[in-house]
């Protein structure tokens, strides 16, 4: 992808705070002590908020400072959504290049088409995807090297927490 040699440092940078339903799936008991209450008083902010897409409050699962383990999680969980999204592309980056030269090829001069725009778009997509999963995974390489991180710290599980872990959220 043609992001330039900035995109790591600006991923570096905002990532974590672009992650926020990782971060919340990533949690486990022994990151907080009061998640419960924590969680409960965020969705009170949300519920008594004016908020729009474009501008949501920030809440206390934002602002906080997450334990090594607890990044690795969520970096784990950004790297499996989005390998599982790229996964349901129909095309890779390299195919859709071509199928936009097509375009123009075939067009003339029609490179402003609704085609050519969405097939763009589709090319961002696959691209920003794929920067995000490399990124994700040259960061748990990283992480997997930090003194003192097991392997059971950043352990990600694969399927939904059992029931009886959430009862008492319910």
């Amino acid at each position: 992808p043609s992001f330039g040699p900035d995109i790591y440092e600006y991923l570096e940078k905002n990532a974590l705070s672009a992650s926020l339903p990782c971060r919340l799936i990533a949690l486990a008991d022994t990151d907080l002590d009061n998640a419960q209450e924590l969680l409960n008083q965020d969705l009170q902010t949300l519920e008594g908020s004016s908020s729009t897409p474009q501008q949501t409050p920030i809440l206390q699962l934002e602002a906080i400072q997450v334990s090594i383990s607890w990044f690795a999680r969520t970096v784990q969980c950004m790297a499996t959504l989005t390998a599982a999204q790229k996964a349901k592309s129909l095309t890779s980056a390299q195919e859709q290049e071509r199928f936009i030269i097509k375009l123009v090829e075939e067009a003339g001069n029609g490179v402003n088409t609704l085609d050519w725009n969405a097939a763009h778009v589709n090319l961002e997509e696959i691209q920003s995807q794929s920067v995000l999963e490399d990124w994700a995974l040259d960061v748990l390489d990283k992480v997997k090297d930090i003194e003192g991180v097991s392997s059971r710290d950043i352990y990600v599980r694969e399927g939904p927490c059992p029931e009886e872990y959430t009862a008492d959220l319910m």
